[in-house]
């Protein structure tokens, strides 16, 4: 707004010179303060050119700053720090006792600060350090029992207890504006000792608890300092919205973190249950419709089960898969995540040919990381995948192909020479592993031109038997790939062939009793889900010859940018082929579904997110909610002018006028010397009020007491509109004027090429 000047320089009304809040009590300067002198560098002098010892500078910048009068910043510093110890009890990393505890710890802290804000007591910074030392030690004795500081499990709970233990204790000393300062500092480090083990989006709510409580003790620290009080709610809703946009393009621009192998990763087991044989597959005793259990072809599993995770996969048994979130993984490359493999195939079921006690199993010893053992060097690029068990599941450990380290806490893992792995007890949800493998990614020349060990003759023999000679099959395979010159071009032609002439399908007939799966699928009513169809094509792969073996696994869900994790649920429990290449080993070919070759960007991310959110929603609601938007919009500047009166009515017009007529406006110009200049830049018409009397009056019922009835008011608003009217017509612009009152620019000079003509007395001039 602006107003009179009553001296030479211009005052703002509404805004206190620095000084204490009003109210507060300043003691005079004692003399001892006078004498006290500063170094050029800062540090507080006892004599002229000589500085204090070190314990004076400790002393010194333990000095209690003044009392923190604000309780808004107290509350917001306080809350910021329980809404972090909250968030590390909801992560696991402290328990609810203790959290609970902690938190009332922390209330009753800065209560007792409060009340001796202005007389602290100066023992306590004596007994509060010693306890924080012992805090120290404990976290150091608990690491280094742990394993040491690369065991990331070990620390992640140490430092959440030893962050809450600095809080608790700092609470009960904070009486001045730079120790609330820390509080709020400090809230940081418990968000991130909690951010650590975030999984899902719980957490973000979490997060806006605490992002509120900063900001609100953020905002009360700038009000305590300038002195101006509790901030505007208003201010806050926009400093909100500013603080979301950078978040969201925090999120959308930066990358993933990344892992390194060199760091032992988190484990844990929840709810496990013990095998009672070596290396067998069971599951976790809680009934028949988990993902782990045996299904009947005369009836359909539960929403959620699957069938290929329990020995044999039953291509006859008709499953349903839900939307149950089975597990979350963070992984460097979304692939496919193996359980098992089969290689005996005997017309409707896959199972493995090796029984299960054979020698086949290789049992390793830990402790945490195992050691998977490798045919030779494997290469490749490197994939560490973290798994989050969000439902109770089997002793199956999920991994990419290729593993080479898993951390796991159990005693003992079982290996088969497939790659597949199994641990001692089926894991409950709330379990926690990582294993590390090495995926190989051959372009197609690689595979055209492969060389290598080639399969020896009994396992060649195992991964091409059938159980009769499937002619119609054979003659159909060799038809399809009859231009193929490699083994990837005939993978690839057959499945292009699946994908041109069968209908993938959940919803299909039962298999007739005595059918083979495959002489029906294909000349018969050709619909399946992945079941049928990697069948058909291991089968074909077979005919010719070619390597071929089934695998059951999980693919990737939808990733979540916010927390970096795949959310795999039970639809997508999945069944592909996979084939021998000499050189590269097993690789994996899916005629159903595809994996993208890298994790997607955030911005992709929420884009197709927001897209289809949108795409979801009836245009009718659309435009309601538009609608609504433009009248809520309408709303609040007719109430923003309702609030400013007729004074900023006045006000608006004044600058409108102004710079319609051409004449600058200064900021710390006050109303009445803005009036003044437009009434001397163009007077007003006969009868009606000039600039500076709508100016006067508005003055004087900002600044001066006045109090108009509301038809004086109604008036007042009226003719500034008017002025802003006449200020439209052409007729009534001329020469800028400056806002110092002095003449105005002078005509602007244009630069004439030479030898050019002078074009009058008006080029380049100001009409």
């Amino acid at each position: 707004m602006l107003m009179d000047q009553s001296s030479r320089d211009d005052t703002v009304v509404g805004v206190r010179p620095p000084g204490p809040p009003t109210g507060v009590a300043v003691s005079p300067q004692s003399s001892k303060d006078k004498r006290a002198k500063r170094s050029p560098v800062g540090f507080p002098m006892e004599k002229e050119g000589r500085a204090i010892s070190a314990l004076g500078r400790i002393r010194s910048a333990n000095k209690p700053g003044p009392p923190e009068h604000s309780v808004l910043l107290r509350a917001a510093s306080a809350a910021a720090v329980a809404v972090g110890i909250a968030a590390c009890a909801a992560e696991g990393e402290l328990s609810v006792p203790v959290a609970a505890v902690s938190i009332t710890a922390v209330a009753a802290g800065n209560l007792f600060s409060y009340r001796r804000r202005a007389r602290p007591l100066p023992w306590l910074k004596l007994v509060l350090a010693v306890v924080a030392v012992l805090a120290f030690w404990r976290f150091f004795f608990a690491i280094s029992a742990a394993n040491g500081v690369t065991n990331l499990g070990a620390v992640e709970g140490p430092l959440a207890v030893l962050f809450t233990w600095i809080q608790v204790t700092h609470a009960f000393d904070v009486p001045s504006r730079k120790d609330l300062t820390f509080s709020l500092a400090g809230s940081v480090t418990l968000m991130a000792a909690a951010a650590a083990q975030a999984v899902d989006m719980t957490f973000a709510l979490y997060v806006v608890a605490w992002a509120a409580c900063m900001l609100a003790g953020l905002a009360a620290m700038w009000g305590s300092i300038g002195g101006s009080g509790a901030p505007r709610a208003r201010a806050l809703l926009i400093a909100a919205g500013a603080l979301l946009v950078v978040a969201l393009g925090a999120v959308v621009i930066l990358p993933p973190p990344s892992v390194s192998s060199r760091l032992v990763f988190p484990s844990a087991l929840s709810g496990d249950v013990a095998i009672g044989s070596p290396a067998g597959l069971e599951g976790t005793a809680a009934g028949a419709t988990l993902p782990d259990r045996a299904g009947s072809p005369t009836g359909r599993i539960a929403v959620g089960g699957y069938l290929g995770f329990a020995g044999p996969l039953d291509t006859a048994v008709r499953g349903a898969l839900g939307d149950q979130l089975v597990f979350r993984v963070r992984a460097d490359h979304p692939t496919f995540w193996l359980a098992e493999t089969f290689d005996h195939w005997d017309g409707q079921s896959w199972t493995e040919a090796q029984p299960v006690r054979r020698s086949g199993w290789r049992e390793l010893a830990g402790p945490s990381p195992f050691g998977i053992p490798t045919v030779g060097e494997p290469a490749g690029t490197e994939d560490i995948q973290t798994f989050y068990l969000a439902q109770p599941g089997p002793n199956l450990v999920f991994h990419a192909e290729a593993a080479t380290q898993v951390w796991f806490p159990a005693d003992h893992l079982y290996v088969n020479p497939d790659g597949s792995i199994r641990s001692g007890t089926s894991m409950g949800a709330g379990s926690i592993y990582t294993v590390v493998s090495t995926i190989a990614s051959p372009s197609t020349a690689e595979l055209a031109g492969a060389r290598g060990q080639p399969l020896d003759a009994a396992d060649l023999a195992r991964f091409t038997e059938l159980p009769h000679p499937y002619r119609r099959v054979a003659a159909l395979a060799a038809r399809v790939t009859a231009h193929a010159t490699s083994t990837e071009a005939k993978v690839l032609a057959l499945e292009g062939w699946l994908a041109r002439h069968t209908r993938y399908t959940t919803d299909i007939p039962p298999l007739p009793p005595g059918a083979d799966t495959v002489d029906e699928f294909l000349f018969g009513n050709r619909r399946g889900f992945c079941e049928q169809i990697s069948t058909a094509l291991a089968v074909m792969l077979r005919t010719l010859g070619i390597p071929a073996r089934e695998a059951t696994g999980y693919v990737p869900g939808p990733y979540n940018p916010i927390t970096d994790l795949y959310q795999v649920q039970a639809k997508d429990a999945h069944a592909w082929v996979q084939v021998w290449f000499p050189g590269f080993g097993w690789q994996s070919f899916d005629p159903t579904a595809s994996v993208p070759a890298a994790t997607p960007s955030a911005a992709a991310t929420l884009g197709r997110e927001a897209l289809h959110a949108l795409r979801r929603v009836p245009p009718a609601a659309l435009a309601a909610l538009l609608a609504s938007a433009v009248v809520g919009g309408l709303v609040l500047r007719l109430r923003g002018r309702r609030r400013a009166g007729a004074p900023g009515t006045v006000h608006r017009a004044l600058l409108t006028t102004a710079r319609r007529r051409g004449v600058a406006t200064a900021p710390s110009e006050s109303l009445a010397r803005l009036g003044a200049r437009l009434d001397a830049h163009t007077p007003p018409p006969p009868g009606a009020p000039g600039a500076a009397a709508l100016a006067g009056v508005a003055e004087e019922c900002a600044f001066g007491g006045r109090v108009l009835d509301q038809a004086g008011r109604r008036a007042l608003e009226r003719e500034a509109r008017a002025l802003a009217r006449r200020s439209r017509s052409p007729a009534r612009r001329r020469r800028p004027v400056s806002p110092t009152g002095g003449p105005p620019p002078g005509p602007r000079r244009t630069r004439r090429p030479a030898g050019a003509a002078a074009a009058g007395p008006s080029a380049g001039g100001a009409g």
